[in-house]
């Protein structure tokens, strides 16, 4: 019952406490309802005021547009109208200074032209048969052609030719990036010259308007006067080689006496070096590097300077010349310099050819070095050039063609020079050393090598300019080298036939085969071609050289006839005091003959030669090995025999001086 009484309780508490509540929400409603309707009042209020200020305002608005536009066309007017008045004192304006010129300052200048024109556009408009029109027109044309006169004088009074230290010095550059830098002009004369360009070039497509030298179009004048300097650099280039362009016949004389003193094998000594073997690629390397003997080195140089001096005419062009119009500059800015240049290749051309027909042929090499170098500055040739009308690049391309088909006819005639070379007598050392020929030919042959690729495309075809792999052009190289080295072979056999001594023939051979085998065995590439073309080619030529090493022997036959033992049987029955008379004189024969034959053996060969020390070290220790022995057995038999009287008429030779005696041989050539 309790328990019912309180829930009451608690619901009564509940219900007052919600219907306050309630009163609260309806006193909160009726306040807004309040609110909102003296609001509404308010707006209604400024809606009534708002539509009267809009009914004052707008009108007033209206009127004051209007007068600004009028204002405004007021002042626009004014201005056109200053613009009229100043177009008719514009001739006045700018006399003075039309007159005057640029004086440096080709903006300001160009600034004026630019109000001559304007003016001849208004009055070309608006009253063409003014008397200002026709002032306007001549002083326009009289500024051009002042602007003009200025560009040619800035251009001569700054261009210069390049000075030849530094010609120099790109000759000798190697590396593009040590390159000096070719600064033609000064920054403020390019900046002038890029200005004047522009302008007169937009006026009339470049042609000028106006009168008398100064009628000429802008590019040309350009191109004429940057043509002029780079003519001038070249030919200043050439005038400081002129004293290397040698006449053939000077080359003819010069390569002789240069091979003469450092190749040929008379007295053969002289070509000895360390380790025996004969010292010729140093010297002529030395030589044929030496600029001007063919003139190939002066081209080569001229090459390498002509291509930047070029590049740098490019670069100073697209400074100065808008770019639409640099491919036409950049023609006619080469076109004479490369017809200069290609004369100086073309009197190369003849002089290698004239050399050549006097079997110059070291004159060769140095073409290959020369189409080398060129190949390799085709790329950059062809970069500096691009985009040129007529393919001036492919002059460049035709200089490294040219000389290949000389090369290739040079190569041709080389190899029937060695099988023609004469078999004169008095063209044969007599002491039987290395030829000439062979000397000349092994220092052709590894010189050749040092150009292999070119001469590997000249040898597969004249016409096969960078299009030969690499497998033709070595297939091609060997099979060259080994025609040249069977020619040269051939020809030795054939001169050593005109030897009347056998011996000397053999030894005479025995030298230039090993100088022939030295040569190819320290060239590790020409070994390789040689035998990728000829098989095992060093097994030849060792079989060559024992053969003539055992024929050259026999010149001891006749020596070693008289050591033979058939005397013993023939002494006395009571032993060797008791020799018969006959058996006596035999034994003095025999000493006596094998003693003049080796005495004159060794007069004879002390004067023939093996120039190289280890060939002739093997020779002399042969020779004592095949004499020696047989000398010693003899001597120990028939040196204790009571024989003579005088045994020192006889017994000359003990085994020891024997082989000191043989050891002496070649000592007079070698």
């Amino acid at each position: 019952m309790e328990d019912v009484s309180f829930r009451k309780r608690q619901l009564e508490e509940s219900l007052k406490s919600s219907e306050r509540k309630l009163e609260n929400l309806r006193e909160s409603l009726e306040k807004s309802d309040q609110l909102t309707t003296n609001m509404m009042g308010i707006l209604d209020s400024f809606t009534v005021r708002l539509k009267k200020l809009d009914d004052t305002i707008v009108p007033v608005y209206k009127q004051t547009k209007e007068l600004t536009q009028l204002q405004e066309n007021v002042d626009k007017s004014l201005v056109q109208l200053d613009k009229v008045i100043g177009y008719h004192h514009v001739a006045d304006d700018v006399e003075t200074k039309i007159q005057v010129g640029p004086g440096g300052d080709v903006e300001s200048y160009i600034k004026v032209l630019e109000r001559l024109k304007m003016a001849l556009v208004f009055f070309h408009s608006n009253n063409p048969a003014s008397v200002e029109l026709t002032r306007l027109h001549d002083y326009f044309d009289q500024g051009l052609d002042t602007l003009q006169r200025d560009f040619m004088n800035l251009m001569k009074n700054s261009s210069r030719p390049v000075a030849l230290p530094l010609l120099n010095d790109i000759a000798a550059c190697e590396d593009i990036e040590d390159l000096p830098p070719l600064e033609h002009l000064p920054a403020r004369t390019i900046s002038e010259l890029r200005a004047t360009a522009e302008y007169l070039i937009s006026q009339s497509g470049g042609a000028m308007v106006g009168g008398n030298v100064q009628n000429k179009d802008i590019l040309l004048v350009y191109s004429q006067l940057r043509s002029n300097q780079l003519g001038r650099s070249l030919n200043t280039f050439k005038e400081a080689n002129s004293s290397s362009l040698l006449q053939p016949s000077q080359y003819e004389n010069l390569m002789f006496h240069l091979l003469l003193k450092e190749v040929v094998v008379r007295p053969s000594h002289q070509l000895v070096s360390e380790g025996g073997v004969v010292s010729i690629s140093s010297e002529l390397s030395v030589g044929s590097s030496e600029e001007g003997l063919d003139g190939c080195g002066y081209i080569m140089a001229a090459t390498t300077v002509f291509l930047r001096l070029i590049e740098g005419e490019v670069r100073l062009m697209r400074q100065v010349i808008p770019k639409p119009h640099q491919s036409r500059v950049l023609r006619d800015l080469t076109a004479q310099p490369i017809e200069f240049f290609m004369k100086e290749v073309e009197m190369l051309h003849q002089h290698v050819v004239k050399s050549l027909s006097y079997n110059d042929f070291p004159v060769a090499i140095s073409v290959f070095r020369l189409v080398r170098h060129v190949q390799g500055l085709l790329p950059e040739y062809k970069t500096a050039l691009y985009g040129l009308d007529g393919s001036p690049y492919s002059r460049f391309e035709d200089i490294v063609k040219q000389f290949q088909k000389v090369n290739h006819k040079a190569l041709e005639d080389y190899v029937a020079h060695i099988k023609g070379n004469p078999e004169k007598q008095s063209n044969l050392p007599k002491d039987g050393t290395v030829h000439e020929l062979t000397s000349h030919t092994m220092w052709f042959v590894e010189h050749l090598l040092d150009y292999s690729r070119n001469v590997g495309e000249v040898i597969f075809g004249e016409s096969s300019f960078g299009v030969v792999s690499d497998a033709d052009r070595r297939k091609s190289l060997g099979h060259y080298l080994t025609r040249v080295v069977d020619a040269l072979n051939l020809n030795m056999e054939s001169k050593a036939r005109s030897y009347e001594h056998p011996q000397l023939a053999s030894l005479f051979l025995l030298n230039n085969y090993h100088f022939i085998h030295k040569t190819f065995t320290r060239n590790e590439e020409m070994q390789r071609l040689l035998e990728e073309a000829y098989g095992d080619v060093e097994q030849n030529y060792i079989n060559s050289i024992t053969t003539h090493l055992r024929n050259y022997q026999r010149c001891f036959g006749k020596a070693i006839g008289f050591l033979g033992h058939e005397v013993s049987a023939s002494a006395g029955a009571g032993g060797p005091d008791k020799l018969s008379k006959a058996a006596k004189q035999t034994i003095k024969d025999k000493y006596k003959g094998f003693n003049t034959e080796i005495e004159e053996l060794c007069r004879v060969q002390q004067h023939w030669s093996i120039p190289d020390s280890q060939l002739r070290a093997r020779v002399r220790t042969e020779n004592v090995e095949l004499v020696g022995p047989l000398y010693a057995e003899f001597h120990r038999v028939y040196s204790e025999f009571p024989f003579t009287k005088n045994p020192e008429k006889y017994l000359k030779f003990t085994p020891e001086s024997l082989e000191e005696t043989l050891e002496t041989f070649f000592d007079g050539g070698a």
